[in-house]
């Protein structure tokens, strides 16, 4: 039983991974850096120094935009899975890797301000 729910829900599960870890990030920035002050370090090179700085409302951005495009991979995805299995289940593990991806930004912001 468990594994027929997991086989035909994987791209639902995926895409759900993919979302907690774009909002999760989102959440864990803006708890943090919504105290530093009106401009947060968006970019640091250990040759150069700073090299984009911005304000609160680029996290906002970051995590509408996560937001955005898992919902319409997982969208896409499921339209994929109904026609060819391989394409939807692919599209789904990217979505995956994105938001993770994405997750490793917000803490790389996190890590540069705090």
């Amino acid at each position: 039983m468990a594994e027929r729910f997991f086989y035909k829900n994987i791209i639902s599960i995926l895409c759900a991974a993919a979302l907690v870890f774009v909002l999760g990030g989102f959440t864990w920035a803006w708890l943090e850096l919504c105290s530093v002050g009106p401009f947060i370090i968006l970019h640091f090179a250990s040759g150069i120094g700073i090299t984009s700085v911005g304000g609160i409302g680029f996290l906002v951005f970051m995590g509408a935009f996560g937001l955005l495009v898992v919902a319409m991979n997982f969208a896409i995805a499921r339209e994929f899975d109904s026609r060819d299995r391989f394409f939807g289940r692919f599209l789904a593990a990217a979505t995956l890797v994105f938001g993770i991806l994405l997750f490793i930004a917000f803490a790389a912001i996190i890590n540069v301000n705090v």
